[in-house]
């Protein structure tokens, strides 16, 4: 498959898998994104995620420290989690400040488990590995190809994983792009069947 249309097959698998009830951030996670703005900006842009005033951006909520520093370092802010969630933040803001333990302390929870539990006094959760869906050392195959007119790299095993480029190493890193976003697409889809599974 074409890196082109991995790219769009990713893109729905995000939409997919946020309409399935996966966050903004745990979907970045499968995706191996340390920054979120791409797939909040896609999911904005197809309707999922409202937009926020610009009014609410500038506003302090004056949450804790320890978790607006680890919103910052990923490229987020409060008010755009909360939207991210379909909370008011506001209104999140205070259930935060009063302890009400509700749907804001359970989202907290899923995305920054590790926050959540130095915040709230818990044990950290242990850290789960990523799920490998290709052999780390991929072999690969790279030929010229006439009807494409280019040079091709595709994965030994797996020719549906391949991509065209001008010389040699343009189609191998054309192909390692297409291979990441292969394993991106699989993962979301393990996410996805996990949640349908529940």
């Amino acid at each position: 498959m074409r890196v082109e249309n991995l790219e769009e097959k990713l893109n729905s698998r995000i939409i997919e898998a946020f309409n399935a009830g996966l966050s903004v951030i745990e979907i970045s996670r499968a995706v191996n994104k340390n920054w979120v703005a791409h797939i909040h900006s896609l999911l904005k842009g197809t309707g999922d995620i409202d937009t926020l005033e610009k009014v609410g951006l500038r506003r302090s909520y004056g949450i804790d420290g320890k978790w607006e520093s680890a919103l910052k370092k990923i490229g987020y802010s409060f008010p755009r989690w909360c939207i991210g969630w379909g909370f008011d933040p506001v209104k999140a803001a205070r259930e935060l400040a009063l302890g009400e333990q509700g749907d804001v302390h359970e989202a907290l929870k899923r995305d920054f488990p590790t926050v959540y539990a130095r915040m709230f006094g818990e044990d950290p959760p242990q850290r789960v590995p990523t799920t490998r869906i290709h052999d780390p050392h991929p072999s690969v195959t790279i030929v010229w190809h006439p009807d494409r007119n280019a040079y091709v790299a595709e994965l030994i095993g797996n020719p549906a994983i391949n991509a065209g480029g001008i010389d040699l190493e343009h189609a191998l890193q054309r192909f390692l792009v297409a291979l990441r976003f292969d394993e991106q697409i699989k993962r979301l889809e393990l996410m996805i069947a996990q949640i349908q599974n529940q």
